[in-house]
């Protein structure tokens, strides 16, 4: 007798989230960080975007970094005051949710759908997402700061899909696991492993009143399209 082919059911996907232009509702802090500095504002910006990789991953430390921005401005350089000063400014100025991506959270959380963060971000900002109220609704994060690795390299998927095994109790399955992120090469990166990646458009703070944010739109339909069903 023919042995019946047995019906495997899909695993039920993880959703994994970027952070900066994805969550949050800005995408360029430097009036924040401009206010406490002060003096050239484009040599401001330059400081804080080309260093800014290197502080991700923890090349360089948060003294180091905030010391490079504030010299680069009106202050010459930044004591430890200064120092928590930016790197308070920073982190209320990335952790304000858009509301949308924000609705999008609770109604996965609600569906019972497990959600990780994966973000570039260094380490006090990883501090401060665990302390936000809406991390509740997410199992773990890694950030590349406390990993020493960032986006787009190879390393630090690994080591969310080792995670995820691991909270599992079983084996990663790149398959299952949806990621959202702004930057077509981590989406690239993260396809060439097997992850079900999409390019999120970023979030735009300047959206009008009443305009959908296309990146929850797609999210969403993506999601549903996986069979989990949001309110």
């Amino acid at each position: 007798m023919a042995r019946r082919s047995a019906r495997r059911t899909p695993p039920r996907p993880t959703v994994a989230l970027d952070f900066g232009g994805v969550l949050s509702a800005g995408r360029d802090p430097i009036d924040d960080i401009y206010e406490i500095v002060g003096g050239d504002r484009e040599a401001v910006a330059r400081a804080y975007w080309d260093a800014r990789p290197a502080y991700d991953r923890a090349a360089v430390t948060p003294a180091e970094y905030w010391g490079t921005v504030a010299a680069a401005g009106g202050l010459g350089g930044a004591d430890a005051t200064v120092v928590e000063d930016l790197q308070d400014a920073d982190d209320r100025y990335w952790l304000r949710l858009d509301p949308e991506a924000r609705a999008l959270i609770h109604d996965l959380a609600r569906s019972g759908t497990r959600l990780v963060l994966l973000s570039n971000a260094p380490e006090p900002f990883g501090e401060a997402v665990r302390k936000a109220d809406w991390f509740e609704a997410f199992t773990f994060a890694v950030f590349s700061g406390e990993e020493r690795v960032a986006k787009p390299d190879a390393e630090i998927y690994e080591i969310l899909l080792s995670a995820l095994a691991h909270e599992t109790g079983g084996v990663a399955q790149p398959r299952s696991v949806l990621f959202f992120d702004d930057r077509e090469e981590n989406v690239e990166a993260a396809r060439r492993l097997g992850i079900d990646a999409h390019l999120w458009p970023g979030n735009d703070p300047a959206r009008g009143e009443g305009v959908p944010n296309p990146g929850v739109a797609l999210a969403r339909e993506v999601i549903a399209g996986r069979g989990i069903e949001l309110d």
